[in-house]
């Protein structure tokens, strides 16, 4: 594409699932919906952040478009965005011989997504969930899976899931104040917003639910770590505001 910091991938993928007599992929029943699939997917990143893992400056671009159905099984559409930007606000110490300064970072990103069509027995893997940071899209400050396209549902975790808790379009933003130590140390402040939807015609961005706090990453033999520490202003309980503070464990990956 002439660019060093830009690639397109083209690629192809097919599939038939069997499920479990357990857990939430127990209630699919593949002699009513569909789980096969044919998938022709094109994907577009263009990365010019410095200081990976813990970028400083630059930005990051990915789109992702997925059409299934060209040889049978499930017909659906899927795309997916996602925008990343960074910039050094400031630059302490490193003038010592084999040290680094560090660096106080701002950071701008936004995630987005929709399905179109019916994905049949795949609604676990290319529907889109929201909460927690361990499953589907993050946002901190509530229960994994707890952000439906009915509104928060403080009863669901990663083990209570229903087809209920996922959605067809999401989007989600983040603004983070963030302070590199080098790179294997980082801590941060931060701002989540984000909500999810029952069809792609639904999307309102001017209903997001909000979380905010600070955290630590830092990177190990065994991979990254990290620990957050959120508010989720939006929460509710038997219809009452209700919001308070949760503990997020973060592994193997980075915000």
């Amino acid at each position: 594409m002439g660019s060093r910091f830009s690639r397109l991938f083209l690629s192809y993928g097919a599939e038939r699932v069997n499920y479990g007599a357990t857990g939430l992929v127990s209630t699919i029943d593949c002699s009513v919906v569909t789980c096969s699939r044919s998938t022709l997917g094109l994907n577009f990143d263009h990365d010019t952040r410095v200081g990976l893992p813990f970028a400083t400056d630059g930005g990051n671009q990915t789109l992702s478009a997925q059409v299934n159905g060209f040889f049978g099984g499930a017909e659906y559409t899927r795309y997916t965005g996602e925008i990343k930007h960074y910039a050094s606000l400031a630059q302490f110490g490193g003038g010592a011989p084999g040290s680094e300064p560090m660096v106080l970072t701002l950071g701008l990103k936004a995630r987005a997504g929709a399905v179109f069509g019916n994905v049949g027995g795949f609604f676990v893997s290319q529907l889109f969930s929201l909460g927690g940071v361990q499953y589907g899209e993050p946002l901190r400050g509530y229960e994994e899976f707890s952000i439906t396209p009915a509104g928060y549902v403080p009863t669901t975790s990663s083990t209570t899931a229903t087809l209920n808790s996922f959605g067809s379009a999401f989007y989600t933003n983040t603004v983070e104040l963030g302070l590199r130590f080098n790179g294997q140390f980082y801590v941060d402040a931060f701002y989540d917003a984000g909500n999810i939807w029952a069809r792609p015609q639904d999307f309102n961005p001017t209903r997001l639910f909000r979380g905010a706090g600070i955290g630590a990453s830092v990177v190990t033999p065994l991979g990254p770590l990290g620990l957050d520490w959120a508010y989720g202003f939006d929460r509710v309980e038997n219809g009452v505001p209700a919001p308070k503070w949760m503990l997020h464990f973060k592994l193997g990956q980075l915000f």
